[in-house]
């Protein structure tokens, strides 16, 4: 395995937590629902947490497990360039008040700076007008409209949606049911697998029927979590589809399919999205 993969030992890590300082706890806690958010503290303490994720054991361990889904894509799919030319989140949350959601925008921040990649696009329909220009200050694009996930992969992308409803995962592969998209997605999410076991599978069927459809043919590398903080990280994987797993084209996998519809699940919709005013 490359160098750049090396693992940070545990008891590094738990020494470097012992001796966490009054500050960097403050790293670990919401702030309150009401708070003003100051861009600039806000900004030094993001970069504080990103320093400390790098360092991180969590942090060590999913760059080996992205590693090895680049060389799986890589030897399977036999193709030259297979590293993500664009990271998109959905979902992430309130990141000015939520330490969960702060804690994934640090990761996904500092795996962006790792592979190099350009591009960031994210979307949340409770990001604040502050969060907006937060990311914009970090040189990331905010989507103006609400796509439900319904995000075509016309290039390498990394998909991020850590802990959102099943059906964001399920239209975003039915906007990519083709094997010429499905190949250039590497989604981290919540775990395939762990969804099948989760309920019977026509109660699956209500809002996650692509992803069932899908499993068979991807490939899914449990992310472990061994983070510091609890709740942030828990039963994440990331997914790969390799070409050379797929259906071939002219498969009834294949066949055009209507859009997803679903009741009473957790999604804000584009209507609704359309009407919202959030400051």
């Amino acid at each position: 395995m490359n160098d750049e993969f090396c693992k940070v030992t545990r008891k590094k890590w738990i020494i470097r937590n012992k001796c966490m300082s009054n500050d960097q706890k403050k790293l670990h806690k919401d702030l309150p629902e009401s708070a003003e958010v100051d861009e600039e503290t806000f900004l030094r303490r993001l970069t504080t947490l990103r320093e400390r994720m790098t360092d991180s054991e969590y942090f060590a361990q999913a760059l080996v497990t992205l590693g090895e889904a680049l060389i799986k894509l890589k030897t399977i799919c036999q193709t030259r360039d297979n590293n993500p030319k664009r990271v998109v989140c959905f979902g992430i949350g309130s990141f000015t008040r939520s330490y969960q959601a702060l804690h994934q925008l640090a990761f996904i921040l500092c795996i962006q700076k790792h592979f190099s990649i350009k591009e960031a696009i994210f979307f949340d329909p409770v990001f604040r007008k502050c969060e907006k220009s937060v990311l914009q200050r970090l040189d990331c694009l905010v989507m103006a409209d609400n796509c439900e996930a319904k995000y075509e992969a016309d290039m390498q992308t990394l998909f991020y949606l850590p802990h959102c409803p099943n059906c964001l995962t399920n239209n975003l592969l039915w906007r990519n049911w083709r094997r010429k998209h499905l190949k250039n997605i590497i989604l981290i999410n919540n775990s395939f697998e762990s969804l099948s076991c989760s309920k019977p599978e026509r109660l699956l069927r209500l809002d996650s029927n692509y992803i069932l459809d899908i499993m068979s043919y991807a490939v899914e590398l449990p992310l472990e979590d061994d983070y510091e903080v609890n709740n942030v990280f828990n039963d994440l994987s990331v997914h790969i589809f390799p070409l050379a797993n797929l259906p071939q084209e002219g498969s009834e996998v294949w066949q055009e399919k209507e859009p997803p519809a679903y009741k009473d699940v957790e999604m804000v919709s584009a209507e609704d999205f359309a009407k919202l005013s959030i400051n």
